[in-house]
């Protein structure tokens, strides 16, 4: 890593690290009904082979979705770089009885021994990494003989006329309904400028990084009935902009 990349990650776990007050609280982020958390579940057992399974929750934040795996009795580990987002993923792991571990790392490249886990996963990590080809290469690494990667991510803006409508109205409706800037903790610039995916990842790019590293029975599913769950808990000026595309892809290790 390059002294420039590693002052731009130390810069973007400074964001995390402030947001991480909030974050649970965002629609989108934390899960806001039981019917959305059932939902992720239903999802994700249908990629899951039997028994209880080694998860790695890479780029974890608060741990919302590695927490629904140990939910279904799995044992979950959870990387971050941001300290603040790992304190309040083990305070909720502790809260509900979970024996998840967490960690601090770079999510480009986990710090476990090779063939350590038998599913990588993780959610709006994709977009935020400067090398996503090498994530990918690398969580196949960590996963063992058959193990599944699982990564959920959108496309948060398509450069549509339309969406920069929505997110302006969206925008303004929130400054005058809370008192605050919707945009404060973006990215800046010099970061977006890093970040291939800065807009999000279409699923056709996504099954490009999975097929590359050599992953096997790649599937792309439509998120879309998760998204429609989420936005009925949502005021009216969050859904004016909540119009993503938003997709799981999913490959198995040789």
């Amino acid at each position: 890593m390059t002294i420039q990349e590693n002052q731009i990650k130390q810069t973007i776990a400074r964001i995390w690290d402030v947001s991480s007050e909030t974050y649970d609280s965002h629609e989108g982020h934390g899960i806001q009904s039981e019917a959305e958390r059932e939902a992720w579940k239903n999802v994700f057992k249908n990629l899951l082979p039997p028994g209880r399974l080694k998860v790695l929750d890479v780029g974890c934040g608060t741990c919302e979705i590695g927490l629904l795996f140990a939910e279904m009795g799995h044992h979950v580990t959870g990387l971050d770089l941001s300290e603040k987002m790992l304190a309040k993923a083990r305070e909720k792991a502790s809260r509900r009885g979970f024996d998840s571990v967490f960690k601090k790392g770079d999510a480009e490249a986990p710090p476990f021994e090779a063939r350590s886990f038998d599913i990588v996963v993780n959610r709006h990590l994709l977009w935020t990494l400067p090398h996503p080809d090498t994530a990918v290469l690398n969580w196949k690494k960590v996963l063992r003989k058959g193990g599944r990667l699982i990564v959920v991510d959108g496309v948060w803006n398509d450069g549509s006329l339309e969406t920069k409508t929505r997110r302006l109205v969206s925008d303004f409706c929130t400054l005058l309904a809370e008192r605050r800037n919707p945009r404060k903790g973006h990215y800046s610039r010099e970061i977006d400028s890093e970040l291939p995916n800065r807009h999000g990842v279409p699923s056709e790019k996504m099954l490009e990084y999975f097929r590359a590293a050599g992953f096997k029975n790649v599937r792309d599913l439509d998120l879309k009935d998760i998204m429609e769950l989420q936005k009925k808990e949502m005021p009216f000026r969050k859904r004016i902009a909540y119009n993503y595309t938003y997709h799981l892809v999913y490959g198995e290790k040789n």
